[in-house]
């Protein structure tokens, strides 16, 4: 029996201003990645709940402190090993530099943001590069 490759890496992305984080989802499904976009809380509950899971939340630059712990918080409880990247808020209690991304020397849409993500997310363990 042949060995099935790892499935492909989820994303979810939380953004103060969805409709800004465009170039970023853009360069993600470029690569072949799943890409779903939260605004807060709620929306981020409803789209990690409706996916299954995602391997990593992205936070945005622009995402309140309250609002990245509470998402943080509440997937955490559900998946403790779910993946984090930011490129605003701290994580207080991140977790292991495998497993999180501290990206705030970037902006999520610059090509050097993007690349920084993409070379966290292409290395969690378990995962392949897209073909």
């Amino acid at each position: 029996m042949a060995d099935s490759p790892p499935p492909r890496i989820e994303v979810l992305a939380l953004s103060g201003a969805p409709e800004r984080c465009g170039p970023l989802v853009s360069a993600l499904h470029r690569a072949g990645l799943g890409v779903d976009v939260a605004s807060d809380l709620s929306s981020a509950r409803a789209l990690f709940f409706g996916a299954g899971g995602h391997d990593c939340l992205v936070i945005g630059h622009d995402v309140r402190p309250g609002v990245a712990a509470a998402v943080v918080q509440a997937l955490r409880a559900v998946a403790p090993d779910l993946a984090t990247a930011t490129f605003g808020p701290k994580l207080v209690g991140a977790g292991s530099a495998r497993r999180h991304a501290r990206l705030t020397a970037f902006h999520p849409t610059s090509r050097a943001g993007t690349g920084a993500l993409l070379r966290f997310l292409l290395g969690l363990p378990g995962r392949t590069p897209p073909e």
